[in-house]
């Protein structure tokens, strides 16, 4: 698991060019190096804000949802009527909402799960431009490398790290 955040608030870390061409972090007193390189600017400049309003263009769409049902008695279609890409969709968020931990991600999860099934269920072109996008992701590129799981273990995330020994959930994890 993560050590640097138990000691310290802050550790020290280098940039180092990994064998894929990405960038990585080498984080003083961490196994592995972390993948991937959050800039500074990015997670609290001028361009967060941007980042800011795409999260929240997702709540004013989940809003929008909400007041649809309430006021025009709309109903979200049960996931078993569902087409089936929206129902994969779907069940795929719902494990992701089970992994999570803490209550406020969960419900970032679901808020996820509502908008993008919502599209994907009541609109036949944008779900059709979704499958033709999942249909050419190289889903060995988007697995969860052993040094992803690492880091984000650390961030309140247990899926994929559970072994099944004696018909018991274990920690699978490797310290």
């Amino acid at each position: 698991m993560v050590s640097y955040w138990k000691k310290n608030d802050t550790a020290r870390a280098r940039i180092v060019h990994q064998k894929d061409g990405s960038n990585g972090l080498q984080i003083e007193g961490e196994k592995y190096v972390m993948p991937g390189f959050p800039r500074g600017p990015i997670l609290f400049g001028e361009i967060s804000k941007a980042k800011h309003q795409i999260k929240t263009a997702f709540n004013q769409a989940y809003e929008e949802i909400d007041k649809l049902v309430k006021e025009h008695k709309y109903s979200l279609l049960p996931t078993e009527k569902m087409v089936p890409a929206a129902r994969e969709l779907w069940r795929a968020f719902k494990e992701l909402e089970n992994a999570e931990v803490t209550e406020d991600m969960k419900e970032r999860v679901r808020l996820w799960k509502t908008v993008l099934c919502f599209i994907m269920a009541e609109d036949d072109a944008y779900r059709f431009r979704m499958q033709y996008l999942f249909e050419r992701i190289n889903m060995r590129k988007m697995k969860l490398t052993k040094e992803d799981k690492f880091f984000f273990r650390g961030k309140y995330f247990k899926v994929d790290l559970k072994k099944k020994f004696l018909g018991i959930d274990w920690d699978g994890f490797q310290y």
